[in-house]
């Protein structure tokens, strides 16, 4: 205890905290933090999980504004078909030279999320596209880096710009990446077959909502496919490019595919967020939920537990099987 004096010779007393008042208030104050950081760190995952969801309801509005105007759903992505890019989305034979493959050919590679830019309000974007050129010429490098909040999840911590290589490691070109893809269905060879699934999106694919015979309710559109899991390009495929597992992702091994699992996943042997996965899975980095945009417009999240079966089933657009509603 201090004290002091004053004109008049009075004096003040001043008290000071003791050791244990202090150590009590720090105490309290950690106690206060701890309590408050969790429901800092819930509500902040509730918002993004919002955000994604919204997300997802845009794309799916888009592609059934696409499908308005169009008469079908877009493609997953567009290809070369024994050299010829198919008349209905080019009246001509694509001539550029295609670049070393993998598998495959892929040229020119424009896929959904491309074809999708004028339903998103992004007309001036959307003038960049031009089938006759292939997603790696590189005139069109500023188009593929550029930015798009609707393809990018608020809690990928992966999304952003990289580089894509091909088989042998070599740079091709620079990317922004896309926290979504399309459901391909199911498909045991999707990567060597991907004109074949039985989803709503595929090579060159024609879908429309009369192909949809399991209920547009109960199928999948547009599913969750982040970044921090695996890399691709929201431009569509790059051609000769590969989709390897990203690292540090939460799973137990690295994985290399070709192509259409840059623009397309499919359900065939694992359930979602599988500590197993590859790139051609789904893989949210939402805890305990997936989410997914569905072929009605609709969008919800389907949990990490839902069976094999009901994934198949909801992955399918006429596959006739019968969901349990409580499944997922």
């Amino acid at each position: 205890m201090a004290s002091s004096s004053l004109a008049g010779g009075s004096s003040v007393v001043r008290r000071a905290f003791t050791l244990v008042e202090l150590l009590v208030v720090i105490a309290i104050v950690a106690v206060l933090t701890g309590l408050l950081i969790p429901a800092v760190q819930k509500v902040r995952a509730a918002a993004a999980k919002a955000g994604c969801l919204n997300n997802l309801k845009q794309i799916g509005l888009a592609c059934h504004h696409f499908h308005h105007v169009y008469g079908r759903f877009p493609p997953g992505y567009v290809a070369e078909v024994d050299g010829e890019i198919p008349k209905v989305f080019l009246p001509q034979v694509y001539d550029a030279v295609s670049p070393r493959v993998f598998i495959i050919p892929h040229a020119p590679g424009w896929g959904w999320g491309s074809f999708l830019l004028p339903f998103l309000e992004q007309e001036p974007l959307a003038a960049f596209v031009n089938v006759r050129k292939s997603t790696l010429d590189p005139s069109l490098a500023n188009f593929r880096t550029t930015a798009l909040s609707v393809y990018t999840c608020p809690a990928d911590y992966g999304a952003g710009r990289y580089t894509v290589h091909n088989v042998d490691g070599e740079p091709l070109g620079e990317s922004t990446t896309n926290s979504y893809t399309a459901s391909n269905g199911f498909n045991p060879n999707m990567l060597v077959e991907p004109y074949n699934g039985n989803g709503i999106f595929a090579r060159n694919s024609r879908i429309t909502i009369g192909d949809v015979a399991d209920g547009l309710g109960q199928t999948f559109l547009i599913g969750e496919k982040g970044a921090f899991f695996a890399r691709a390009p929201w431009a569509g495929v790059m051609s000769g490019g590969v989709i390897e597992t990203t690292p540090g992702a939460p799973v137990f091994r690295s994985v290399m595919h070709p192509g259409p699992s840059m623009v397309m996943a499919r359900v065939l042997r694992r359930q979602l967020n599988d500590e197993y996965a590859e790139p051609y899975d789904y893989f949210s980095p939402h805890a305990g939920v997936v989410n997914f945009a569905f072929a009605d417009g609709s969008v919800r999240g389907v949990r990490t537990t839902a069976s094999l079966d009901v994934l198949i089933a909801l992955a399918s657009r006429a596959g006739g099987e019968v969901i349990d509603p409580d499944g997922y």
